[in-house]
């Protein structure tokens, strides 16, 4: 993201917003991981977060396999 300012690709703006959102969906999903919560684990909440960040990068809204 810091690339991105400086080749001016994202405003500072777009840089807050999107480290809030993820933030936010880390504090979420974390609880739930935490909590047990069947509908969510390791894989979903990567690709929960993945596609959340995708458009505004303009990467593949897809988690790679690694």
């Amino acid at each position: 993201m810091e690339r991105g300012v400086r080749s001016g690709e994202f405003a500072e703006c777009d840089v807050a917003a999107l480290g809030t959102l993820v933030l936010a969906l880390c504090d979420g999903l974390g609880i739930r991981l935490m909590l047990d919560d069947p509908r969510v684990d390791l894989a979903v909440a990567r690709s929960t977060i993945w596609r959340a960040i995708a458009p505004t990068l303009g990467i593949a809204p897809e988690f790679p396999d690694v």
